[in-house]
């Protein structure tokens, strides 16, 4: 395999996305999948005409590969051993806003 097509690049980028999505922890994920879209983006930018970009080569391919299973196992490490929630996870529903707000109209 001298250098992968564009419908492998994207494949892989979904697999990492995934991987990075299954983090217990919200700052490992978010971590992760940000880090993903800054390595994958620019590559699938360029790939969306059909080629993909020279600095994609082999070496660089198998790399990623790695860093996925490798992702894929410590997530599930991750979820394993997961703590509890951060205040930021918890999403709170908004009631009563005090003022002239939806409750005040007729």
């Amino acid at each position: 395999m001298s250098r992968p097509s564009a419908q492998q690049l994207d494949q892989l980028y979904k697999q990492t996305l995934a991987a990075s999505k299954r983090f217990a922890s919200y700052n490992f994920r978010e971590y992760f999948v940000r880090r993903t879209n800054e390595r994958f983006t620019p590559l699938l930018s360029s790939a969306t005409s059909g080629s993909v970009d020279a600095s994609v080569d082999q070496k660089w391919w198998e790399k990623r590969v790695q860093e996925l299973d490798v992702l894929k196992r410590a997530g599930e490490v991750n979820r394993t051993f997961q703590g509890p929630k951060m205040v930021i996870e918890h999403a709170r529903p908004i009631t009563a806003g005090g003022g002239e707000g939806v409750e005040a109209s007729p």
